[in-house]
């Protein structure tokens, strides 16, 4: 094997140099230090060096050096990164008979962290939450509705206490007591101002109901656990036969606690006595006027005419007071949640 440095003498047993190179270099002869690339061993036939290059970008290959009447040269092992998931660990290559160990490099280690897509935060869809929708206007109509309500019924009690008037005129004078105009004028206002009574409460039900329903859901956002109902007993609560009578009572009651300035007060802030005495008074002219109709309606004899009329006078002023201090509860919860609202409480308006 000729001399690896100058290619001219033989080269001595145990190392790569002839004699003279040795000695003239003898820091050459030296084993490589540990992690140093081995010396490229020259083709056989040829001149070392010889070999071209690997073109960039492709895999290295570490070569094991070839050793005379030595076993036969390790397999290239590939310098490329392991596929995903193999250890990182690189394996010892094969140390020719007689020669240095051969460096292999070390690949990178894969990376611990998997590929992750992109988390997209997505708006919320539309109608996932309900803003507050402002009371006013309808609180307004509804007052004023109440207002023709209380009006109609002050009609209705002018017109019994009318028919009141000529029925006892016949009782104690007879019936030539009283001219025919008089009794048919007296029967004409008051078939006039039951059609006004009817009229006024078709026309005030609906607005009233609607704004019920709106206001209920408005507190329902300003205290949410304040509630024992749903939104829909604001409105199916006033059709259910005879539970008519305490199921919207149950549901105003919770909406004005809701609706106060600390929902979560005791019940003596901002007390409901408004409520209250208004659902009374409701609660009695509903039954007083059921009763006075009804007995209106029996009646055949003047003295039985004169006691029914006596009840639908009743009855008509328990419904204008009634009438009245709905307005006033109206008003009062309305200007409530506008209040509250303006303040920044619950959703915007």
């Amino acid at each position: 094997m000729p001399c690896s440095r100058c290619q001219e003498r033989p080269a001595t047993e145990g190392g790569p140099l002839c004699a003279d190179c040795r000695a003239a270099a003898p820091e050459d002869a030296s084993a490589p230090a540990a992690g140093a690339a081995a010396p490229e061993a020259p083709a056989p036939g040829g001149v070392a060096g010889s070999e071209p290059a690997a073109p960039e970008g492709a895999a290295s290959l570490v070569k094991a050096p070839a050793a005379e009447s030595g076993p036969a040269p390790a397999p290239a092992v590939p310098a490329s990164a392991p596929a995903a998931g193999a250890a990182t660990a690189p394996a010892a290559s094969a140390a020719p008979a007689g020669g240095a160990p051969v460096p292999v490099t070390t690949p990178p280690a894969a990376s611990a962290t998997p590929n992750l897509s992109p988390v997209v935060v997505r708006p919320p869809a539309p109608g996932t939450y309900q803003p507050l929708r402002s009371p006013v206007g309808l609180g307004l109509a509804a007052v004023i509705l109440l207002g023709v309500v209380a009006v109609t019924d002050i009609v209705a009690a002018l017109a019994a206490f009318n028919i009141r008037r000529v029925v006892t005129a016949m009782s104690d004078g007879g019936f030539l007591a009283v001219g025919q105009e008089d009794a048919d004028f007296a029967d004409m206002m008051m078939a006039g101002a039951s059609g006004a009574q009817l009229l006024a409460l078709l026309a005030t039900v609906p607005v009233f109901i609607v704004w019920f329903h709106r206001v209920r859901a408005n507190a329902g956002l300003f205290a949410p656990d304040r509630f024992t109902r749903g939104t829909g007993w604001a409105i199916g609560g006033w059709f259910i036969p005879i539970a008519f009578l305490w199921i919207p009572r149950g549901v105003a009651a919770e909406t004005w606690r809701a609706s106060r300035t600390d929902p979560h007060a005791p019940d003596d802030h901002e007390r409901a006595t408004l409520l209250n005495v208004w659902w009374g008074l409701f609660v009695a002219a509903w039954i007083a006027t059921r009763f006075a109709d009804r007995r209106y309606e029996r009646a055949e004899s003047l003295h039985e005419i004169v006691s029914a009329a006596d009840f639908v006078v009743l009855a008509c002023l328990l419904d204008i007071v009634a009438a009245v201090v709905a307005a006033l509860f109206v008003h009062r919860l309305t200007r409530m949640q506008h209040a509250k609202a303006l303040r920044g409480a619950g959703n915007p308006v």
